[in-house]
């Protein structure tokens, strides 16, 4: 299997370790009284898996659960990577860095089973870049963030069906 071209970004920007996407509380009903706890959602970047972690009040960790396939939004600075690896890929710089140019890539997550870049164990996002301040779609790229690579920088949507009907 051939690996994807290489991103001009810095490999030090890498993302790595356990990443959290969103934290909340919440409450239950146990024998007729509420009790309060945390549950928050991440990305095990070590092991390639959403996981789902329960707090109580204190902060002590309740329990962490592995989400085979988790399918959560990016945070902060997964957004900031993918855009980064977008404009920073040899075959996309030319239109991801032009006036005007935004690259979108705040979630639009995209796993298809059997793919050599995109099944289990990865952290694919579908990219848009768009000219006219982000309202013009010009160029669509599949960036995994877990092997911190540009996968597919061209894809059209004709070859592959991603798992989120993409």
């Amino acid at each position: 299997m051939n690996a994807p071209p290489a991103s001009d970004v810095p490999a030090e920007g890498r993302i790595r370790g356990y990443v959290v996407e969103r934290r909340y509380g919440d409450f239950r009903m146990t024998d007729g009284r509420e009790v309060r706890f945390d549950v928050e959602y991440g990305w095990d970047y070590a092991r390639g898996t959403g996981v789902r972690k329960t707090f109580d009040p204190a902060g002590k960790l309740l329990s962490s659960e592995d989400l085979v396939n988790g399918e959560m939004a990016l945070s902060e600075i997964e957004q900031e990577r993918v855009r980064a690896l977008v404009r920073g890929q040899p075959a996309l710089k030319s239109i991801a860095n032009g006036p005007g140019v935004v690259v979108w890539g705040e979630g639009f997550l995209w796993r298809v089973t059997g793919d050599r870049y995109c099944d289990r164990g990865s952290r694919c996002i579908h990219a848009i870049i768009a000219k006219d301040g982000g309202l013009t779609a010009v160029g669509h790229a599949i960036v995994d963030l877990q092997s911190d690579r540009v996968v597919y920088p061209f894809y059209d949507g004709s070859k592959l069906k991603s798992s989120t009907g993409e």
